[in-house]
């Protein structure tokens, strides 16, 4: 078994003045100082402003799904993490009084690479990208010259279709908002675009992990569905990048990545033309949301 190395990480937070922000990065090395578990947990923005001791119920949710991580045994599969991941959040929710119904309790997504058991798995919207060993003169379908390196990235990013309908609803609004003389800079500082989709925002956790169109898969104390556990299987893989949404996509360097972020940012600080959100970027603010990345090397034998 080859083994797997960190050739880059990084963490922030959206306000650099405000705390550790809701995302966390996980690594995690076995006795012998191999890589064993590497995770990018991203808390769900909060709604609520409940102070669960001096943390956002994000932040608290993604402390204890890495928490978790840090004490399953070295062997523990997919299956048996999002079931751990699962009763620890609940234990959590008994804890501070959260009743089974509540709409905005503390959740949190998650990607979670196990490099000894050669998988990927995730929960929710944090993007996945993985390089692909391409065979030595490959050929294109078409003929024609070989595959680049370019071409080996398989990009698996993370959106879910609630988002991509609010986004939409959003950016609609601030578009007509504009168009009657709205100002950009007022408009990220007050966001009515959000304020409008604020309702759903904060009732949306009803369709999580349940099945139908709106359905999606989050780590909440409530059992999560196979079907919104993702496996990335790392046969012929050789580099791996887990980002949060904090990022557009999971690129293949940090750089690419905060590159292509930033282009974004400058161009449409409201978020509502080439990458629509759900929310804005505040002013002063150099991205949307907490931003964390992680690229992993597989070396050779």
């Amino acid at each position: 078994m080859r083994t797997w190395s960190v050739a880059e990480r990084h963490c922030v937070p959206k306000d650099r003045q405000g705390g550790a922000g809701e995302d966390r990065l996980v690594v995690l090395h076995d006795r012998h100082g191999a890589l064993r578990c590497v995770a990018v947990v991203d808390g769900a923005t909060d709604k609520s402003g409940r102070d669960y001791g001096g943390l956002s119920g994000g932040a608290r949710a993604a402390e204890q799904v890495a928490g978790t991580l840090a004490r399953l045994p070295e062997d523990a599969g997919p299956e048996r993490a999002v079931r751990e991941i699962t009763a620890d959040l609940a234990r959590l929710r008994a804890r501070w009084g959260i009743a089974n119904d509540d709409l905005v309790a503390p959740c949190a997504v998650a990607a979670v690479m196990l490099p000894q058991q050669e998988v990927v798995w995730r929960v929710g919207d944090v993007h996945v990208a993985l390089a692909r060993s391409a065979e030595e003169d490959a050929p294109r379908p078409d003929g024609g010259a070989e595959l680049g390196p370019a071409s080996r990235w398989e990009q698996h990013d993370g959106d879910k279709l609630l988002d991509r309908v609010l986004a939409q609803a959003r950016a609609a609004f601030l578009h007509c908002l504009l168009a009657g003389d709205g100002d950009v800079s007022t408009l990220a500082a007050e966001d009515p675009g959000r304020a409008l989709i604020l309702p759903l925002l904060r009732r949306q956790s009803i369709l999580a992990n349940r099945a139908g169109p709106y359905g999606y898969g989050v780590l909440d104390g409530r059992q999560v569905p196979e079907r919104f556990i993702d496996i990335f299987p790392l046969d012929g893989v050789d580099q791996v990048v887990l980002a949060s949404d904090g990022y557009l996509s999971a690129e293949p360097s940090l750089a690419a990545a905060e590159r292509r972020l930033a282009a974004s940012v400058a161009t449409d600080p409201l978020r509502i033309d080439e990458h629509p959100a759900t929310k804005a970027v505040r002013p002063g603010a150099d991205s949307f949301d907490d931003r964390t990345y992680v690229r992993l090397i597989r070396h050779p034998e």
